[in-house]
């Protein structure tokens, strides 16, 4: 490593002297969770795209569509942060690449956070309301128009915000992301507000709550579900969601630091939360394919070359649409 220190800034309002042993750590870290990732995402994103069954199962689109976000995260964002920590700036050091490294950074975070939310509240209704999915009209809107919005919203939202809002851009390549994004300097305190509410806090609150709703609702309804057809897949979509819930447990320091510092306590955990609590923001990102793969242990045998090929079909009953 050839940064001995540098002071970073989390964009929430938060500056953190880096030491080296922390850039260090960051770093491998980091390094690892991108090594250990990448292969997972290409195989679970060849696998659900090159199977046709699996890919027109209503229930999998949301699964597809996080795993193209995650993977942009993976490979731009993280990419990145690695240049970054490693060298002390941004290289290649363009406004160009700046601005694209804030849009991952921001559009496309949120906008995972947007597919899980709603993956926990849509799991509800494939398992205990799935006559609300038998028809094309129903499925347009309950599930592709929702689906389309989480998807898009934010990365559009943000599009505007980092390459069009009217603010002065300072790129400094020895900052975080150069600085920005540089349209906090000019939007309203409400707007912040919003985005770090909305976008962020409401987002993993949801997946929590929802979450733990489904457990308990297949817990006390389990032996009517187990008479019902489909209870392999009801079970597979209830442990995906689990899986994700626990993953996403490691952004609750972040929020909670957060939280009591807009209560009124601008200084408590400072010293953390810019230095290390930003960058265990990733790691459901690092762990969100497997914890997909974790629910397909044929699938997970075939990456490490454990079984021959063996084709797996995942069909839920009476909602697997074709156009």
């Amino acid at each position: 490593m050839s940064v001995d220190s540098s002071t970073i800034d989390d964009n929430n309002g938060v500056y953190a002297f880096n030491p080296r042993l922390a850039i260090t750590i960051k770093f491998w870290f980091i390094l690892f969770g991108v090594i250990f990732s990448m292969p997972c995402y290409l195989f679970l994103i060849y696998y659900f795209l090159a199977h046709k069954t699996t890919r027109q199962t209503l229930y999998n689109h949301v699964i597809i569509a996080s795993l193209f976000v995650d993977f942009i995260i993976l490979s731009i964002d993280l990419s990145c942060h690695l240049g970054f920590l490693r060298l002390g700036y941004l290289l290649p050091s363009s406004p160009a690449l700046c601005l694209i490294w804030q849009l991952v950074d921001y559009g496309f975070w949120y906008g995972d956070l947007f597919l899980k939310s709603w993956a926990a509240i849509e799991r509800h209704i494939f398992i205990f309301h799935p006559n609300m999915l038998n028809t094309v009209w129903k499925c347009i809107f309950i599930h592709y128009l929702p689906l389309a919005f989480v998807t898009f919203y934010t990365p559009i939202v943000y599009v505007y915000l980092i390459f069009f809002y009217p603010a002065v851009h300072t790129y400094d390549y020895t900052i975080l992301m150069c600085g920005g994004p540089y349209y906090y300097n000019g939007i309203p305190a409400w707007l912040i507000w919003y985005e770090s509410v909305f976008h962020y806090v409401i987002p993993i609150f949801f997946i929590m709550i929802f979450s733990n709703a489904l457990i308990l609702r297949v817990v006390l309804q389990k032996r009517r579900l187990r008479v019902a057809q489909g209870w392999r897949q009801f079970r597979k979509i209830t442990l995906q969601l689990i899986f994700v819930s626990i993953i996403y447990l490691f952004d609750l320091p972040y929020i909670i630091v957060t939280i009591v510092r807009w209560s009124g306590f601008p200084d408590f955990g400072t010293d953390v939360q810019g230095a290390y609590f930003y960058y265990v923001n990733y790691i459901p990102i690092v762990l969100f394919p497997w914890a997909i793969l974790a629910t397909y242990p044929n699938l997970l045998q075939k990456l490490f070359f454990w079984k021959n090929r063996q084709h797996i079909a995942t069909v839920f009953p009476n909602i697997t649409m074709k156009f």
